[in-house]
């Protein structure tokens, strides 16, 4: 039989159990799109290096000025590109540190409560124990009066 104690805990935990893995997932989605959000990046430099290289190349054999500065042009679009996509990544990596500290507060507490519970249960394991024990002396203590009685 469970006391209302251990109950408390046990509700207590499961709710800091359910918050921890709200965190987990909130957690994990965020840093999945800091992930996304690295390898745009990683693909918009690629690209800017690409087309630098290009621009090198026509540069240095005969070509005509709007060829050249269409590839000017594109690589100024991907700057602009690079430069949004590297305030992506900062708002992404803002929200996973966030998410990140949420889920180490929850998993703080959903442990805390574990403790506190498995703390709860040992005490009632205890007081069962020492019931039982003091039961069975109490038992032992009249079986031994009866078998005195029946002596004399």
């Amino acid at each position: 039989m469970k006391n209302s104690n251990t109950a408390v805990w046990d509700v207590l935990t499961s709710k800091a159990q359910a918050e921890a893995r709200q965190a987990r997932f909130r957690y994990d989605n965020a840093l999945s799109r800091k992930e996304q959000a690295i390898a745009r990046d990683q693909k918009v430099d690629q690209m800017l290096v690409e087309y630098a290289e290009k621009l090198n190349v026509i540069q240095g054999r005969a070509h005509s000025t709007t060829e050249a500065a269409n590839f000017r042009q594109f690589l100024v679009q991907l700057q602009s590109i690079k430069a949004d996509s590297s305030r992506e990544l900062a708002l992404y990596q803002h929200d996973c540190d966030a998410a990140s500290k949420v889920l180490r507060l929850a998993e703080q507490e959903r442990h805390k409560y574990e403790q506190l519970a498995e703390r709860a249960n040992q005490k009632q394991r205890a007081l069962v124990a020492r019931r039982e024990t003091k039961e069975a002396e109490v038992q032992s203590l009249m079986q031994f009066n009866l078998k005195s009685r029946s002596q004399y």
